[in-house]
């Protein structure tokens, strides 16, 4: 009898999940095997066609410029808010870079690796940044956002 019931409650559970195994979607915000999620883009998730780097290039170039001319010395809280815009702007740019069908030579993710790497590395680690280093490091963020930029127009031109 107990194990009838174990296997009735199982068949039961199987029957009212509400994902299949193969349904499953990449997405929080979709589930099933929903075409239009790709084709056209779902509000709330980034499988649209716009970019998403370009909305945060501004603010980190605006803090670049300050910290480039001592106005506004890294302190630890600016440092730890650099950090963590660099980078959603390191890996904004590499999604737009994909989603424009560009793969990575290796020497993107590298840029974007040392400009994480002078400030101390990436997620989950103290941020750092060594004064005299600080200009090789605005140097190197504004190279990776030139490149990324330059990209992107080539990518437009060939549409």
């Amino acid at each position: 009898m107990r194990r009838i019931l174990v296997l009735v409650t199982a068949v039961v559970a199987l029957a009212c999940s509400r994902e299949r195994a193969g349904n499953a979607s990449a997405s929080a915000y979709t589930s099933d095997a929903d075409s239009s999620a790709r084709e056209e883009g779902m509000a709330g998730t980034n499988s649209g066609a716009e970019l998403e780097a370009p909305r945060l290039i501004p603010a980190i170039q605006n803090q670049l410029n300050l910290m480039a001319n001592g106005t506004q010395p890294p302190s630890t809280t600016n440092l730890t808010a650099y950090k963590n815009m660099a980078g959603d702007l390191i890996n904004s740019m590499t999604a737009d870079l994909y989603r424009a069908g560009y793969a990575d030579s290796g020497s993107f993710k590298a840029l974007g690796d040392s400009v994480l790497e002078d400030l101390g590395g990436g997620a989950g680690t103290t941020p750092r940044i060594d004064r005299a280093r600080l200009p090789q490091h605005v140097d190197r963020m504004q190279r990776l956002i030139r490149n990324y930029q330059q990209t992107m127009r080539e990518a437009a031109e060939q549409q």
